[in-house]
């Protein structure tokens, strides 16, 4: 009997170590936080989140890694070099029914932990172009974002749905948000996507450009519903309010996607919720570097993940938001 039990405990230590980012008890539970470009907002906001973890969660270590953003970051989360991972809400959807084979090997068991804010699809043009819709891109200079971005992935999902190949239809550039507006400024292009939080300073820049007119091209009605028939799960409807930008004199329709962090599904239960705790009464802390953190409610980042992303809730966390009455 002795004997049997011996060889329990030892398994049970094995099953422990095996765990991303298990320690045994008594020891500092640590993970990374993988999140983006040292330039832009996931960095910074998994600093503050690694902060208020490390201060508010007792014995828990979150360290934040740079990293060039969500797919590296899911390929880190499921290979269990990551704790959490800054990602989009569709890609939890994509991960669990096979959609990823090609970047994850096979399905996982991903598990959404919180969203932070939607990332509105910014399909910029500027007044005299002649561009006022989607369709009206054909033909013309194009950037669809940088190579193996969000943005690029995500015009590539809206041009199919609406018929435009971009490698026939359009003379298309390759180019971050800030190479987009320069050169938008400067007549080497027409029009550019850009898939970002509002406001994103670069189109701050465009907008407050002297003799220049930004114009958002609406996403609405017919469009819209192609796009998202042709794109389950992936954005939801939205709009650019107005004053949201200089010159953007009335509310613009859009398209957005989610900002969320995933876990797997092996991340313990108890240390989620600790967290998730911690990062709601502490959204002041948050808002030193993501200033937006203090409209963040449970309420409100429920309310912006999509209906098949939230069926990828961790266990945790549909504990902790039904407890605030933010899930039914």
């Amino acid at each position: 009997m002795k004997l049997e039990t011996k060889h329990l405990a030892l398994v049970l230590i094995l099953a422990a170590l095996l765990l991303p980012g298990a320690a045994l008890a008594g020891e500092k539970f640590s993970f990374s936080i993988v999140t983006g470009g040292t330039g832009g907002v996931w960095y910074p906001l998994g600093g503050a989140l690694g902060g208020v973890i490390g201060k508010n969660v007792p014995n828990t270590d979150a360290n934040t890694e740079a990293t060039t953003a969500a797919i590296d970051n899911l390929k880190l989360l499921v290979a269990g070099k990551a704790g959490m991972a800054f990602a989009y809400d569709y890609h939890a959807v994509w991960a669990n029914e096979g959609k990823m084979i090609k970047e994850l090997g096979k399905k996982q068991p991903v598990r959404v932990a919180l969203s932070f804010y939607e990332q509105p699809l910014h399909i910029t043009t500027k007044e005299g172009t002649g561009i006022r819709s989607v369709m009206d891109l054909k033909g013309r200079r194009v950037s669809t974002g940088a190579p193996n971005s969000g943005t690029e992935e995500q015009a590539d999902y809206v041009l199919k749905a609406l018929g435009i190949d971009w490698n026939k239809d359009l003379r298309r550039e390759k180019l971050g948000a800030s190479e987009s507006v320069a050169a938008l400024k400067d007549g080497k292009i027409d029009a550019f996507f850009w898939s970002g939080a509002v406001p994103t300073s670069s189109i701050i820049d465009l907008a407050t450009t002297p003799g220049l007119k930004m114009v958002l091209l609406p996403v609405g009605g017919e469009t819209v519903d192609t796009i998202m028939k042709a794109n389950p799960a992936v954005f939801h409807k939205t709009r650019f309010a107005k004053g949201s930008y200089s010159g953007v004199d009335a509310d613009v329709e859009a398209i957005a996607i989610t900002a969320v962090v995933d876990v797997m599904d092996t991340f313990p239960a108890d240390k989620l919720y600790q967290i998730l705790s911690a990062i709601f009464a502490n959204t002041k802390e948050i808002s030193a570097v993501w200033k937006d953190a203090l409209q963040l409610t449970p309420a409100k980042s429920i309310a912006q993940i999509t209906p098949e992303a939230i069926k990828y809730l961790h266990p945790a966390a549909e504990k902790f938001f039904k407890e605030k009455g933010a899930l039914k």
